[in-house]
């Protein structure tokens, strides 16, 4: 018998336990379900594009004066910006004929997809509005710079002078050293190591007493040879 290291809650829809979101045996999702959740992704995804487009532009023409230069490629980013948002509605316009097409299909499963599909329209047909709208400001207004640039009207800012770039470039390890050092013994290895740490040699006419016989003293030796 194994013991738990928690508490098991108790089971039950009064315990607090979630509900099962797994759906019964053999019913499926309706088929519209799908294209119109990705009409609302997409809607959404536009939206976003076309208020960074916005910040973009408005910051552009904020800085036009004295950095014109600048502010053409930032409007120029801002267009394509509106470009990516018009790629994501078109993409919602087909996912809208997609879900009516489903609905369509299973009209007795889609009693509440004409106001949804209305709604999604509204919002379509809205932000199509505004992105046609401000689309004609950016290009307008990028045109307005580029033509003052051409007249004479603002001046080029100067190029900024370019920052000096540190390259670290790698070391390669020379092959042969490497293989050295990857020799197969440890003895082979470490060679090198020994032979830099190997004492000084002594001279030949140097002569150390043994160690087995330090500490002591000296043998005695007679004066008379007889």
């Amino acid at each position: 018998m194994r013991k738990r290291n928690h508490a098991q809650a108790p089971k039950g829809a009064a315990a607090g336990t979630c509900r099962d979101r797994r759906r019964p045996q053999g019913q499926r999702r309706e088929a519209w379900v799908r294209p119109l959740r990705r009409v609302n992704h997409a809607i959404d995804a536009s939206v976003r594009v076309l208020c960074s487009s916005l910040r973009t532009a408005a910051a552009a023409s904020r800085r036009a004066p004295w950095r014109p230069v600048r502010a053409s490629r930032d409007l120029h980013e801002a267009s394509m910006l509106l470009l990516h948002a018009s790629f994501r509605l078109m993409q919602a316009a087909r996912e809208l004929e997609e879900a009516a097409a489903c609905a369509a299909r299973e009209p007795e499963n889609a009693s509440d997809v004409p106001q949804l599909l209305a709604a999604a329209t509204e919002r379509w047909v809205l932000l199509a509005g505004l992105l046609n709208e401000n689309t004609a400001r950016v290009f307008s207004a990028q045109r307005a710079v580029l033509e003052d640039l051409r007249t004479g009207a603002l001046v080029p800012e100067r190029p900024a002078d370019p920052r000096p770039r540190i390259i670290l470039a790698p070391r390669p390890v020379p092959v042969r050293a490497f293989l050295r050092l990857r020799q197969p013994r440890v003895v082979d290895r470490i060679a090198s190591l020994l032979r830099r740490r190997r004492r000084t040699p002594r001279p030949a006419a140097l002569r150390v007493p043994r160690r087995a016989i330090l500490g002591r003293a000296p043998p005695l030796f007679s004066d008379c040879l007889l």
